[in-house]
């Protein structure tokens, strides 16, 4: 491989020596392959965290994006003489295309069915507020949330 064997050269008390030089073809293809293993390192980088980038995307739960938990939370419209707590925020809720069998039994059919558990009180006082007019008003304090089946309440 050497061309000139004599070429030894010391350095330093080293003994160095001169090989010969690599064709050009030889360097053309280490750098072309020196350019893909870059290449192929920065595609696998870039896999990467594309992948973990997706996984903690899907450990999110979009549902609940701008709700909090089911939980009391103080009402500023009647809190002014005390504190008056009422139940606030997002439980269960999913929708599913209507199943075959369910719409041959349904009068007036749906395509889409839904379910859903809404946060509600489960227990509550009343108490007597003083709105904003000077009239006095009875309003329920709640003391405790749940999730449950969602009611539409008329009083």
């Amino acid at each position: 491989m050497l061309s000139n064997p004599s070429s030894v050269y010391s350095l330093r008390g080293r003994l160095y020596t001169v090989l010969e030089p690599l064709p050009q073809a030889s360097i053309i293809q280490e750098n072309s392959m020196t350019a893909s293993m870059k290449s192929a390192t920065l595609s696998a980088l870039l896999l990467c965290f594309l992948l973990y980038i997706a996984d903690s995307y899907q450990n999110t739960d979009m549902s609940r994006m701008g709700c909090g938990e089911c939980t009391l939370r103080r009402n500023p419209l009647f809190s002014r003489e005390r504190p008056v707590y009422q139940c606030m925020g997002c439980c269960f809720s999913k929708a599913f295309p209507t199943p075959l069998k369910s719409k041959e039994a349904m009068i007036v059919t749906k395509n889409i069915t839904s379910e859903a558990t809404c946060c509600v009180a489960s227990r509550s006082t009343p108490t007597k507020v003083t709105l904003g007019n000077g009239n006095t008003e009875l309003v329920k304090n709640q003391t405790a949330c749940h999730c449950s089946t969602c009611r539409y309440h008329r009083q």
